[in-house]
Formats: C-alpha cells, sequence, structure tokens
C-alpha cells in the first residue's frame, strides 16, 4: 500500500507547433530567392548590354528586310528570266536571218558562176569550135568515190550538131608504181563503159561517178573528145587532180 502511495500521476506536457507558418516562410524565402535570381540575371544581361525588348524589335526589323529582299529577289528573277527569253528569241531570229544571208550568198555564188559559164559559151572571140568548157571533181557518198562533171560547148553561131564520144582516165601512182586507169575501171556500173557518149547543139553536161581503187593516189585526169566527121578535129586536155571542198 505504502508503495502505491508513493507512485505520483503521469504530467501532461502541451506544446504549441506552428506548421503553416513555417510553410509560408519557406515559400517567401523561395521567392524571395528567385527574385532575387532573376534580377541578378536581368541585370547581368544589361550589363552585358543585352536587352530583350531590343533584340525583339531587331529581330522584327531584320524579318521585315529579309521578306523585302526576298521580293526583290524575286522581281529580279523574273526580270531575268524575261531578259532570257527575249534573248532567246533574238538568238534564233538572228539565226534565221543568218541562214538566209548565208542561202542567198550561195545563190549569188550559183548566179555568177552561172554567168560565167554563159558567156564563156556565147564567146565572140570563140573560134575554137569544140570545146572543155569546164571540168571538175567533188566528193561523193562512198569511201573513195568522186563526182566528175564535163561540160561541153561549141560556139552559139554554130547551127550543126556536133556528136562523139569522151575517153577519160586519171594517171598516178600505186605501189610506188605509175598507173593509168581508164573509164572502165573507175566507173560503178555493173557494165562499165569504156568512153560516154555526147550529142549537143550549144553545150552539154556529163557527169559520172568515178570510184578510186584502194592505194592508188591520183594525180591528173586526161580528157579526150574524139567528135563524129571526117573533119572533126580531136581535143585533148589534162587536169591536176583537185576536189572542191563539199
Amino acid at each position: 500500500m505504502a508503495y502505491a502511495r508513493s507512485m505520483s500521476p503521469p504530467k501532461l506536457v502541451i506544446r504549441s507547433h506552428a506548421p503553416i507558418r513555417k510553410i509560408l516562410l519557406w515559400m517567401l524565402a523561395a521567392v524571395a530567392m528567385v527574385s532575387a535570381g532573376l534580377g541578378l540575371y536581368v541585370a547581368g544581361q544589361s550589363q552585358a548590354g543585352f536587352n530583350r525588348i531590343q533584340a525583339e524589335r531587331e529581330i522584327a526589323a531584320l524579318r521585315n528586310e529579309l521578306g523585302g529582299q526576298r521580293a526583290e529577289n524575286l522581281a529580279l528573277r523574273e526580270n531575268i528570266a524575261m531578259l532570257t527569253t527575249a534573248a532567246k528569241v533574238d538568238s534564233e531570229a538572228y539565226r534565221r536571218v543568218e541562214v538566209s544571208l548565208v542561202d542567198l550568198q550561195s545563190k549569188i555564188l550559183d548566179q555568177q558562176e552561172d554567168i560565167a559559164f554563159y558567156r564563156g559559151i556565147v564567146s565572140p572571140d570563140d573560134t575554137a569550135g569544140l570545146r572543155i568548157q569546164n571540168f571538175s571533181l567533188s566528193r561523193a557518198i562512198g569511201p573513195r568515190t568522186f563526182n566528175m562533171q564535163l561540160v561541153l560547148a561549141q560556139a552559139f553561131r554554130s547551127d550543126r550538131q556536133v556528136a562523139g564520144h569522151v575517153e577519160l582516165s586519171i594517171e598516178g601512182v600505186r605501189q610506188g608504181e605509175p598507173v593509168r586507169l581508164g573509164l572502165r575501171e573507175l566507173l560503178t556500173d555493173e557494165v562499165p563503159a569504156s568512153r560516154l557518149n555526147f550529142s549537143f547543139r550549144y553545150f552539154q553536161d556529163l557527169k559520172a561517178d568515178l570510184v578510186l581503187p584502194r592505194g592508188f593516189a591520183p594525180q591528173r585526169v586526161i580528157v579526150r573528145i574524139t567528135p563524129k566527121g571526117k573533119s572533126a578535129k580531136t581535143v585533148e586536155e589534162s587536169f591536176d587532180w583537185a576536189v572542191k571542198p563539199g
């Protein structure tokens, strides 16, 4: 019983707590730290010469300037396209004029050659009778193939018909040896003729394709004209091998 009396009842201690106040204090401290940091950041940017508002204005100005340059570039491209088209049109027109001039010059040259040819035929000084008016060679289609043109004529005041034949041969070198080839070895026909026949009153144009054999180097052409008739005179001329440019 004595032991029970000596035991005293426990004391209740009440302590007051203010968690809300602490939370508010922590929040205020955090806001203060953030504000201070932001202030330091802005101050640092200002000290470094950076102004966000000014930068945005400059960016907007640069964008406007870029837009203007793009529009100017587009206009320049359109002008270049127009100039290019005009240049192409002018070039095509110039090309056509140039082609027309070349064609006209060719026609004039042909006419001059025709005039010279007819002047030679109607020459009042011609008393030789039958003659070789012109002889020419030009390249033809095919290897070693040439077009031969021989024009025979007599004075216009002659009223008689003249007829006969032409013998043609080519002198040259083959394998280091002199060679003379006749028409039978030069014509492309299956049955080559040994001569060309003629019959005319004023002039006649004789043409033939000549094919040279391999390894043969021509040097000159001999043309021999033999008219019919007892009093007719044979005409013979030689020409250097010269091919007109095609």
